[in-house]
């Protein structure tokens, strides 16, 4: 399984990356638990959004990339946070 774990894991970023800016930080790591992952996307792309309006971005792209049920229930945490938000 941590093959399957792992690849996972490239295949979400490389969802991901297109969809923003080149300086956008994106790190899907292994949360620890079971085969679980957590997504981190630092990015200005992410400015001006309510936390609501980012999970839901996010959820959309790995949605609309095709990640089957199985797929996106190993995903146990995204956290998108904005360039503004760390600045604060």
């Amino acid at each position: 399984m941590t093959d399957a774990i792992d690849s996972l894991a490239q295949r979400i970023e490389q969802i991901l990356r297109p969809n923003f800016p080149s300086d956008t930080i994106i790190d899907v790591s292994r949360s620890g638990v079971r085969d679980n992952l957590h997504v981190l996307v630092v990015s200005r792309a992410l400015d001006n959004m309510s936390e609501q309006q980012k999970q839901e971005h996010l959820w959309s792209l790995l949605e609309k990339a095709g990640l089957n049920q199985e797929e996106l229930s190993r995903v146990s945490l995204i956290l998108p946070l904005s360039v503004e938000e760390l600045r604060r």
